[in-house]
């Protein structure tokens, strides 16, 4: 699915598309196939789409997509270009990103550096009280799916991909090699959280299947505060936090064990404000 993605993409910006519009595309199509495995071979039919969810999730999907997102990459494009040239390179001089490289190279070094972004927000989301409220969101859904993806909080958007892409600007990253990298990850978000009966194998080691996403989003602690690269395994192995035993798999109960977030739209984007309060409920629900 990766491999297809990024050939489409290369495709279209060849033929002279704009890189929004490629990569926009190519991820809706990519969605639009998950969306039919998911129906053909799921990996849990405890997982499978429900009316109230779906339509919780394509909000967050949509605003995601079409406002958080758009203003945060002109937002940084604006801003941080304007500090890179003054900062980094002088008026006139080249930006310090390798543009002669390969773009193989350049797209591979664009993965590692935005993944060390989300890696160290992700882990301090987890890590922080602060950060927590941000992400909670984000597990509260209580079965995975490819829509699942885009159930985040405007300000955990924000924040991640402000970390992500960032930097890429920063250093003068090229539009081409932004489209290719935000497919990568746009897709591979889809694949991580996709209900699709797949073996990953060896390729969890490296990319943030499936397979160890799912030990993320357990309602047990100490697996779902582990595997926190969005794209890549490579940060969680270099700094501890890879977790995939082999003699057992995931299962199947996912959420916030300790709050209750209502199923609504409005409910989530008060939660970094409310969470206390779902917290009790969710202590009042257990002893009763």
């Amino acid at each position: 699915m990766l491999v297809a993605a990024l050939a489409a993409t290369a495709g279209l910006l060849h033929a002279g598309w704009a890189a929004g519009s490629a990569t926009g595309t190519v991820v809706f199509v990519a969605a639009i196939a998950l969306g039919a495995l998911e129906v053909l071979a799921p990996h849990s039919t405890e997982w499978r789409l429900e009316r109230k969810s779906f339509a919780v999730d394509l909000t967050h999907t949509l605003a995601t997509a079409y406002v958080v997102a758009p203003a945060v990459r002109a937002t940084l494009a604006v801003s941080l270009a304007a500090i890179g040239s003054r900062l980094l390179h002088g008026p006139g001089a080249a930006a310090p990103w390798p543009t002669s490289w390969p773009v193989a190279l350049q797209v591979a070094l664009a993965v590692v550096l935005a993944d060390f972004g989300a890696y160290s927000a992700h882990r301090f989301m987890h890590a922080t009280r602060i950060g927590w409220r941000l992400h909670a969101v984000h597990h509260s859904p209580q079965r995975l799916n490819f829509l699942a993806s885009a159930r985040s909080h405007p300000f955990n958007v924000i924040l991640t991909f402000s970390v992500e892409n960032g930097p890429l600007i920063l250093l003068g990253v090229t539009p081409e090699v932004l489209a290719y990298w935000t497919v990568i990850k746009a897709v591979n978000g889809l694949l991580q959280h996709s209900n699709i009966a797949f073996v990953d194998g060896p390729v969890s080691r490296v990319l943030a299947t499936a397979e160890v996403h799912r030990w993320h989003h357990s309602v047990v602690l100490d697996e779902s505060n582990r595997n926190f690269g969005n794209t890549t395994m490579l940060w969680d192995q270099l700094l501890g936090t890879y977790f995939r035993p082999l003699d057992r798999h995931p299962g199947t109960t996912v959420g916030v064990s300790g709050a209750l977030i209502p199923e609504r739209y409005l409910a989530h984007l008060v939660t970094p404000f409310a969470l206390d309060r779902f917290e009790r409920d969710a202590e009042a629900a257990a002893v009763h």
